[in-house]
């Protein structure tokens, strides 16, 4: 049994799924350099270039909700049969039920042929995704986002190949919309700082834990998130005129990002406890974009309301087609699961590196260089796992700083995060999901201003290589960390050697290390090598 699965909002991104095996997960930002490009993809060339033809293909799983390209050309898909969005119980608020309620069943043409197909609401695809990727065989699941299907949020509950109940709201379905977490922190980056849309919450995250949180900000931000989260925030209530623009160095910026942050924190608790009262399930699953909120999650985890949780390698919109064909697969078609985590490693392939270059790694890093370590395939997901990464010593006192200024070009207030080798984080941190704190006179250049950081732990069974190079580095130094940043420089994830050589020059990153070989730069330590 072959599938095909899509999703062509923003982050739009295409699933291949063999016998229940992932084959791929494709990011289309990978592809064309754009950052969250949405709209269709080359299904086409993508079959091809993974061996199927469209005859192979037995299901075809989409989510009906269609952006166009950055054409302005839209796309219809050509579909037989009533959607799930155009029942009337559609945009019922706090609409609980059977997953049934929000999918349907289709047949669709492509490739100038029928096939059989399922539509699958975009929650549902969120919930689906973050369960059947987890190592719990039965979890309550939280979905958040800056809306999918009309919906800022739902939560739901599944166990072993099912997802028995999902209900759209966090208990504000009386109000007049949707509690919007996701809409209030791009709202804020867009219109106040002056931020791309999609990109505005990661950011202001960070720039959160250098202001104080003040009730007054807090009850302005709760207000916009029920009544106008597409809305700028109010400055003028705070005597600031008729100016919304707001400046990261602005102690007040910084506080009204703080109260947006504790406001999260107490909502995603609030919905956690809702969650446990309604289903009292042991374990809980965070999705949606809202789930790479770091403080929020490990708020949740330290609760006590459960005995552990986790978030997917792939939380935001661009896991949504592999949430689509494993709630294909399991539920659907009733197949089984073992409860594992899925390795976040599903995209482009760049090939494997020897096992000696993890020493030659290790030498450049000694030596106060910069690595960017480009191998095999890359990260599904808006996290850099090891495949696509810099890696940077994390002691060295102004690496974040050099990092900024020489390769990233990015603001003063974003923080790194480490790489770290096994032992006991307190959090289930495979994909840099939860927050720790870290000695900062230890390690600077991956600890916040807030005394916290967000690893990526490596334990036994994951990635041969980075264990084999995170041992090397503490043997020669002493230290289990190593500074681990996305190998980009205001561009999507790099996909392939090509691009990660191309950053490499332009940038001020000094030693480029693929399967091609090991590169340096004239004039700087370790020059010339191959």
């Amino acid at each position: 049994m072959r599938i095909l699965s899509f999703y062509f909002g923003h982050d739009a991104n295409v699933t291949l799924l063999d016998e229940g095996e992932v084959v791929c997960v494709l990011e289309k930002e990978r592809l064309t350099r754009v950052k969250h490009d949405a709209g269709p993809m080359d299904l086409a060339a993508i079959l091809e270039d993974y061996g199927w033809t469209p005859e192979s293909v037995d299901l075809v799983v989409f989510n009906p909700y269609l952006r166009p390209g950055r054409d302005g050309r839209r796309f219809a898909l050509e579909i037989e049969g009533e959607r799930y969005d155009e029942r009337p119980d559609y945009k019922q608020d706090g609409w609980c039920g059977p997953p049934e309620g929000r999918m349907s069943r289709h047949r669709i043409r492509l490739f100038g042929r029928p096939f059989e197909a399922l539509a699958v609401d975009h929650h549902l695809a969120h919930a689906a995704g973050a369960l059947f990727t987890s190592p719990f065989a039965e979890a309550g699941i939280l979905s958040a986002d800056g809306s999918g299907d009309l919906r800022a949020c739902a939560m739901a509950w599944g166990a072993g190949n099912r997802i028995h109940e999902i209900e759209y709201g966090w208990g504000y379905e009386k109000k007049k919309m949707q509690l919007n977490i996701g809409a209030v922190w791009a709202s804020l980056g867009e219109y106040n700082f002056g931020m791309k849309r999609l990109e505005g919450a990661g950011k202001l995250m960070g720039l959160a834990s250098y202001g104080t949180p003040r009730e007054e900000i807090v009850a302005v931000l709760r207000e916009q998130m029920l009544y106008y989260p597409y809305a700028p925030f109010q400055t003028f209530r705070f005597g600031r005129g008729d100016e919304l623009a707001l400046e990261p160095e602005d102690p007040f910026a910084q506080d009204v990002c703080a109260s947006l942050q504790q406001l999260t924190t107490e909502l995603f608790l609030e919905a956690a406890r809702r969650l446990k009262s309604r289903w009292p399930v042991a374990c809980a699953v965070l999705t949606g974009g809202c789930a790479m909120n770091c403080i929020a999650n490990t708020a949740v985890h330290r609760s006590s309301l459960f005995a552990g949780t986790w978030v997917p390698a792939q939380p935001h919109d661009g896991g949504l087609s592999l949430g689509q064909a494993l709630f294909a697969w399991h539920h659907v078609l009733g197949r089984p699961r073992t409860p594992r985590p899925l390795t976040p490693y599903l995209g482009t392939d760049a090939g494997p590196l020897p096992e000696e270059r993890a020493e030659e790694i290790v030498g450049f890093l000694e030596q106060g260089l910069s690595v960017g370590l480009c191998y095999g395939r890359a990260e599904s997901g808006p996290r850099a796992l090891g495949h696509r990464s810099i890696l940077l010593d994390p002691r060295i006192p102004d690496g974040k700083e050099r990092l900024n200024r020489e390769v990233k070009h990015r603001e003063w207030y974003r923080p790194y995060a480490p790489m770290v080798l096994g032992g006991d984080w307190g959090v289930p941190g495979k994909y840099m999901s939860y927050i720790v704190p870290v000695a900062a006179h230890g390690v600077p250049a991956v600890t916040h201003v807030d005394g916290t950081t967000r690893p990526q732990i490596l334990e036994e069974g994951d990635d041969p290589f980075l264990l084999r190079l995170l041992r090397l580095w503490r043997e020669r130094t002493g230290c289990a960390l190593l500074l681990n940043t996305s190998f980009n420089c205001q561009e999507p994830l790099v996909d392939t050697v090509a691009q990660a050589r191309a950053t490499w020059r332009r940038t001020g990153l000094d030693v480029l290390v693929t399967p091609e070989g090991v590169e340096t730069k004239t004039g700087r330590p370790g020059a010339g090598a191959q």
